[in-house]
């Protein structure tokens, strides 16, 4: 073997371990998408290259073997790297058995041909005995394979160019454009020696090329990290935040609208969830919606934002899992208006509970009177269950307007405080109490309203204040006051105080509130509940 022998064995078998140990990174990645084929392009450019540093030996036989191997690499290379780029571009529904029998076709002949060599269709002659390698004399059936060959790459260098025009994202666009000029650089070197140019094949001085623009991608643009994942696809139709991640828990994609709800300023693109999510809520809620691959929805409070977070497994043309696909969403003015609703319905509750309450009084007088008409057959009572029915129209009224135009008093008048408690008390079920009236304010009130007022104020005292004062206490012995306090040149404070054993505090259930005439002769009556009362049930203070 003389010194351009081993000059260019040495290139051969230099291309041979990069070509080698390419294969052998991503094979270790071969689960991501697209980095098995690739790997087993560069296995095949390592098979191809042995072939030649095969073919520089000085035995005849064992050079001429070398070139069976150097086409076993050609032949499973060039489907290889067609199937690859039909995986990276998101392609991989084509990738079927029907389409690898197809492939599959050109290796067969091509190995055939090698071997076999029928009626000198391939080879012309084959020359071990030249000063570098084989020469090789072809015949028709070498350009046929040739052409063949040339147009595969060149398709698949098309379409990687193409996912490259399609995407936006500079990560995806630096890795596309190592990969395809990576592809491509094995095709000019083999067509510098093919048409003769150079006396050996320099096809593996591109496969070097070749493998040091593929390290460039997966070291930098981290290929095996960062497949896409159709992120056309997605993007396409979401308006709110969207993230992409992949099975390694790495940020693969996210929309600015994503980038807006989580404060990320700088690109983190490849960086991991754990690095990005920087609150117990946000980590806590992404380890619950990818504990599973279904689908999943969650509502998460960061702060005063809420967000409804959609998780979506995402699988590949091979049904298999390789991320989630997140859509966020803000929902805080939805949130806000829940909130709202609720709080009507609470008051809406509130409201069918004092309307209950209101109604009480004149329904207990009428069952009263109608069980004494009943026992007593005395028809006049028949003219205090009217006066009660009527009472209850009134309250029905009352709170129909109520419910039409708010709770606010639009035309008070002066009224007589005792001819006002005094009619509540017609309309209430006594059972033997007495009232008492101090004194006759006049006030500014809506004298429906107070009627009601001390109407459930009176219920109230007769049905708490005998509860538990025990044997010696009967219900005649109740006596109830109507009365005024604090008095100033503006207002007053009215009470209803009453001797019997009061009302627990936490069974109050409303508190009403009147006012006195003012200087320009208005005032009003509001009604509460839950808040400290007026009206108090027990001994006067």
């Amino acid at each position: 073997m003389g010194m351009s022998d081993l000059t260019v064995g040495g290139i051969y078998i230099a291309a041979t371990v990069i070509a080698l140990y390419t294969g052998g990174v991503l094979w270790r990645h071969r689960e991501k998408t697209a980095a098995l084929p690739l790997s087993i392009a560069g296995f095949s450019s390592a098979v191809w290259s042995f072939g030649l540093f095969i073919t520089t030996l000085p035995w005849g036989s064992v050079a001429l073997s070398g070139i069976t191997v150097v086409y076993i690499g050609v032949a499973v290379g060039l489907a290889a790297v067609f199937v690859f780029a039909l995986e990276y571009t998101g392609r991989e529904r084509y990738v079927t058995p029907t389409l690898l029998g197809l492939l599959s076709i050109h290796p067969i002949f091509l190995l055939g041909f090698v071997i076999f060599n029928p009626g000198d269709l391939f080879f012309i002659g084959l020359d071990p005995a030249a000063p570098i390698g084989v020469d090789q004399q072809w015949g028709p059936a070498f350009w046929l394979h040739s052409t063949y060959a040339y147009l595969l790459v060149l398709v698949t260098s098309l379409l990687i160019v193409e996912r490259l025009v399609r995407t936006n994202r500079a990560l995806y666009k630096g890795q596309a454009i190592l990969l395809a000029a990576g592809l491509f650089a094995p095709l000019p070197m083999n067509a510098v020696f093919i048409s003769g140019v150079i006396s050996f094949d320099t096809t593996p001085l591109g496969f070097v090329i070749m493998c040091s623009l593929f390290a460039v991608a997966i070291i930098k643009y981290r290929f095996v990290d960062l497949s896409p994942i159709a992120r056309e696809k997605v993007i396409d139709s979401v308006r709110d935040g969207m993230v992409v991640v992949d099975t390694d828990d790495r940020i693969i994609d996210i929309n600015p609208a994503a980038e807006r709800m989580m404060n990320i300023e700088t690109s983190v693109l490849g960086a991991s969830v754990s690095e990005v999510l920087n609150l117990s809520e946000s980590v806590a809620a992404y380890e619950e919606l990818t504990a599973t691959t279904d689908t999943s929805e969650l509502t998460v409070e960061l702060g005063d934002v809420y967000y409804a977070i959609e998780s979506t497994p995402i699988f590949d043309g091979r049904d298999r899992h390789v991320g989630w696909l997140f859509l966020l969403q803000d929902v805080t003015e939805q949130k806000r208006r829940e909130r709202e609703l609720e709080q009507q319905i609470e008051k809406l509750d509130e409201f069918a509970s004092l309307v209950s309450h209101d109604l009480r009084s004149p329904i207990n007088v009428a069952n009263g009177y109608i069980e004494q008409t009943r026992i007593t057959g005395d028809l006049d009572n028949l003219n205090e269950i009217e006066r009660a029915t009527e009472r209850m129209e009134e309250i029905i009224d009352d709170v129909l307007e109520l419910a039409r135009e708010g709770q606010a008093v639009t035309e008070p008048e002066a009224v007589s405080v005792d001819t006002i408690a005094r009619e509540a008390w017609d309309h209430t079920e006594a059972n033997g109490a007495s009232l008492s009236v101090d004194g006759d304010t006049k006030i500014v009130a809506d004298p429906d309203r107070l009627t009601r007022l001390f109407e459930n104020l009176f219920r109230n005292s007769v049905e708490h204040g005998t509860e538990t004062k025990g044997d010696d206490s009967t219900p005649e012995s109740l006596a109830i006051t109507v009365g005024t306090a604090d008095e100033t040149s503006t207002k007053s404070t009215l009470y209803v105080a009453d001797d019997g054993v009061g009302i627990p505090t936490n069974r109050t259930e409303c508190s009403k509130t009147a006012t006195r005439p003012t200087p320009t002769g208005r005032g009003w009556v509001s009604q509460s509940s839950n808040r400290s009362p007026t009206h108090t049930a027990g001994p006067s203070r």
